[in-house]
């Protein structure tokens, strides 16, 4: 993206940046909540591996959505992304992460929940040109993200942590 010279312009980068993180902190968080009993769990290589293409996929959907050019361009960038957001915690949740792995994958859970509703508010913010609502709901997005991703890069998940 090219660098912002307004405020507009550093908004929009940041709702790219934002929809990202969701599907981003989606896609390992949905791991989590595929935890089950059994013996059927990947090993940790197997896990990453698996992981990493998933997000690698929807990462690469996320980008052909392209940019949002105006606020107005927001909201349906935003929700462009939902359905894309569903389909890749769906893959996902087929996935059976190591045990050991539960915990930090719980956490990032807790930050999607967070994420989520945020982004929403972003759309519906942007729609409405309300534009303290759009940096409050940016401002519990870039938390979460920011949270998400130490996770994500701690579990070795690269493709999986935003940049």
């Amino acid at each position: 993206m090219r660098p912002a010279t307004t405020g507009g312009n550093a908004t929009l980068r940041s709702v790219r940046a934002r929809l990202t993180f969701v599907v981003l902190v989606l896609a390992a968080a949905a791991m989590a909540s595929a935890c089950g009993g059994g013996d059927d769990r990947l090993s940790q290589e197997e896990f990453r591996q698996q992981a990493d293409s998933i997000c690698a996929k929807y990462n690469a959907k996320i980008e052909a959505l392209g940019n949002p050019t105006s606020v107005g361009d927001i909201p349906e960038f935003v929700r462009g992304g939902i359905p894309l957001l569903q389909q890749g915690v769906a893959e996902l949740r087929a996935l059976k992460p190591p045990a050991d792995l539960e915990d930090d994958f719980n956490r990032m859970l807790d930050e999607t929940a967070k994420a989520i509703p945020a982004a929403q508010r972003l759309a519906d913010a942007a729609e409405n040109g309300d534009a303290a609502a759009v940096q409050k709901a940016e401002a519990v997005a870039q938390a979460a993200s920011d949270s998400s991703n130490r996770l994500a890069t701690d579990l070795g998940l690269d493709q999986c942590a935003s940049a």
